[in-house]
C-alpha cells in the first residue's frame, strides 16, 4: 500500500493528504495533483505496464488513470475498458484504487456489476471508497 507522505504539503491544494507511489512520484488524494510526467507514447505502453509490469509500473500506469478528463494529459478511452476491468483484480490495492477512479471517470457503464461488488466487499477502504465514488460518477444522470 502506498504510504503518507511524512512531511510537506499538495503545491496544488496546500493539504497534507499526499501518497507516495515510489521513490519520486507523490499523488493528492485530496485534489488529484501529481508529480508525474506526462506519458506521450500512447496508451499501449501505459495498458502494457497495467496488465505486465512490475508491482512500481502498475501502480505508475493506474495513477496516471486518474489523469482521465485532463484535456493535457487525457490517457484512457472507452475502449481500453477491457484491460481497465482486469486491473480491478490487481493484487494491488492501490492498483485498483487508481482503475476504480479512472472507470467512474470515464463513465464505463461495463464496469458497473464489479465497481459496486468493490465498493461493498474489497478489503481496502481506499478501494470500496474509490469504487464506490466511481458508481456514483456513472449513475449519476448526465446534465
Amino acid at each position: 500500500m502506498m504510504q503518507q507522505k511524512k512531511s510537506g504539503t499538495c503545491p496544488k491544494c496546500s493539504n497534507t493528504n499526499l501518497q507516495q507511489l515510489d521513490e519520486k512520484s507523490w499523488f493528492c488524494l485530496d485534489c488529484d495533483w501529481d508529480n508525474l510526467s506526462e506519458i506521450t507514447n500512447g496508451n499501449d505502453e501505459l495498458l502494457a505496464s497495467l496488465r505486465h509490469g512490475d508491482i512500481h509500473a502498475r501502480r505508475i500506469a493506474a495513477q496516471s488513470l486518474i489523469n482521465i478528463g485532463d484535456l493535457d494529459r487525457h490517457l484512457a478511452t472507452p475502449s481500453d475498458t477491457e484491460a481497465l476491468l482486469e486491473a480491478l483484480e490487481d493484487e494491488d490495492a492501490d492498483v485498483r484504487y487508481f482503475v476504480a477512479v479512472a472507470l467512474g471517470r470515464l463513465a464505463a457503464k461495463p464496469s458497473l456489476n464489479k465497481l459496486k461488488y468493490l465498493a461493498q466487499n474489497d478489503t481496502s477502504a481506499l478501494v470500496r471508497q474509490g469504487a464506490q465514488t466511481a458508481v456514483e460518477q456513472i449513475e449519476s444522470p448526465v446534465g
